[in-house]
């Protein structure tokens, strides 16, 4: 490796403009950008700057062989501030060895490039790909409840889901567009979609003489997890961008990092407040949690480390709105090829728990239920689309 060519390259997004002044435009910033090379690794130091110091990124590394005019390679085997969940500091490092992806970086022709993404910011839902397979759903373990504990055999085809919890950003910007906060049209039609919330969203009168209510987000909390919202809210979300919500067997195998076994969707068996958001009090204390904070509120999305498959907040934060009915005996009769829950019932499911639960309803294989047409402060939803060629 001979030399390298920086381009200094930053992101922006652009608000809704009755939320955030002139100065929020920049939300974030890459900044004092140095490059060196250590022996065979490319070392890559940064300053992430933001606004706010609760903003979460999601930073991304790639490079082009051709001085710029494309960026088609994208490192595998690298370490470091890199992907999602990385928070603004001084002195970030990322370290590539690219002798590790099969790569001689020779000549004088290869540019860098470090975009870093603003999480819950965008009007995009960022996915990542959940390879199908099988695993055993439900749980036998001694703390398992009754609906639970016939553990079965699923088959699941390849998915994408949501990252993180759609936030009160995202919810907002549809909920305007869509143009009503009741269902338009089809099956639900009527059907009230989110009621105002004070870590949410409230209904405030149009700036226009338009006949339609507008709905603005609460300052401070645009990227939490939108709550107040219904089933038939998420749901009409869902339609209204092609997605849908997870059936009960996708929520669980992704929030078990396919079929692992692990107690919570953070990959680990015990439940430690400082990593994530339930009541983690000490009179709430399990054989199979630590005792410490209980924050008592939803928090930002993604303010935790994710799973293996890059999932945040999948134990506790906000309950998340399934697609399935709920039947508490329903695995007795289960599908096995992607099923999708009861054909009708009285309640939806709500999986992965919230920061009002303690540590035995954030597991992964604990299930409840809530009425469609109610809402609560902490449920939330994600979505989730068949995987596109």
């Amino acid at each position: 490796m001979k030399k390298y060519f920086l381009l200094f390259y930053i992101s922006c997004i652009v608000f809704a403009s009755s939320l955030f002044s002139f100065s929020n435009l920049f939300a974030q910033s890459i900044q004092d950008l140095i490059i060196d090379q250590i022996r065979d690794t490319v070392r890559i130091k940064y300053d992430l700057a933001s606004v706010r110091n609760d903003d979460i990124f999601e930073v991304r590394l790639s490079v082009s062989d051709n001085n710029g005019e494309s960026f088609n390679i994208i490192p595998n085997t690298i370490k470091g501030a890199i992907g999602f969940g990385i928070k603004p500091r001084k002195d970030l490092i990322i370290d590539w060895t690219p002798l590790n992806d099969s790569l001689e970086l020779i000549g004088d022709d290869f540019v860098f490039k470090l975009d870093g993404k603003l999480l819950g910011a965008s009007k995009e839902i960022d996915f990542v790909n959940i390879p199908g397979g099988k695993y055993l759903m439900g749980s036998n373990d001694e703390f398992a409840k009754t609906d639970e504990r016939k553990v079965h055999e699923v088959y699941l085809d390849d998915f994408e889901m949501s990252v993180h919890e759609v936030t009160n950003y995202q919810y907002h910007v549809f909920l305007n567009n869509y143009g009503s906060d009741r269902v338009k049209e089809g099956e639900y039609e009527g059907k009230i979609m989110i009621y105002s919330n004070a870590k949410g969203l409230t209904k405030v009168k149009a700036p226009t003489n338009s006949i339609n209510d507008y709905w603005i987000t609460n300052p401070g909390y645009e990227y939490f997890p939108v709550v107040g919202v219904t089933w038939y809210g998420a749901n009409e979300y869902c339609k209204y961008f092609g997605y849908r919500l997870p059936t009960e067997a996708e929520w669980e195998y992704a929030a078990s990092e396919g079929g692992k076994g692990f107690l919570f969707g953070n990959g680990e068996n015990i439940a430690d407040p400082s990593k994530i958001n339930f009541n983690g009090s000490s009179t709430e204390k399990r054989p199979y949690s630590k005792s410490g904070e209980s924050r008592g509120s939803q928090m930002r999305v993604a303010n935790f480390n994710p799973n293996e498959f890059r999932l945040f907040d999948m134990s506790g934060n906000v309950w998340e709105w399934c697609q399935d009915w709920y039947e508490s005996n329903y695995y007795y009769h289960s599908k096995t090829y992607n099923p999708t829950g009861p054909w009708f019932g009285t309640y939806k499911a709500i999986r992965g728990g919230s920061w009002y639960n303690n540590a035995e309803d954030i597991r992964v294989t604990d299930r409840s239920f809530y009425s469609p047409h109610r809402s609560n402060s902490d449920i939330g939803f994600r979505v989730v689309r068949r995987e596109r060629n």
